[in-house]
């Protein structure tokens, strides 16, 4: 019995310790995607045109994917698309 305690304790300090970890907030902020601004069109607007509607409009002309981003934090969410399927 106690084995079986101390190992529950150890398992939830490791738990306490990953979550307190600043490498989670690291580990994220590099899965975010870089966005080239070059192809901007459709400013997007939360419940009437967001990520998916600007996928869509992205794929439809011919890119490979598009989102809402910004430029900096004042500038407004635009739609933004890149990785172009065909060179021209």
């Amino acid at each position: 019995m106690g084995m079986t305690k101390a190992l529950v304790i150890f398992l939830h300090i490791v738990i306490l310790a990953v979550s307190l970890s600043p490498h989670v907030v690291l580990t994220s902020g590099a899965e975010i995607e870089k966005f080239t601004y070059d192809h901007c069109y459709h400013l997007c607007v939360q419940g009437e045109y967001g990520s998916r509607e600007c996928f869509v409009d992205c794929t439809q002309k011919g890119f490979y994917k598009g989102d809402c981003v910004s430029r900096t934090p004042k500038d407004p969410f635009r739609c933004c698309c890149n990785d172009h399927y065909t060179t021209n």
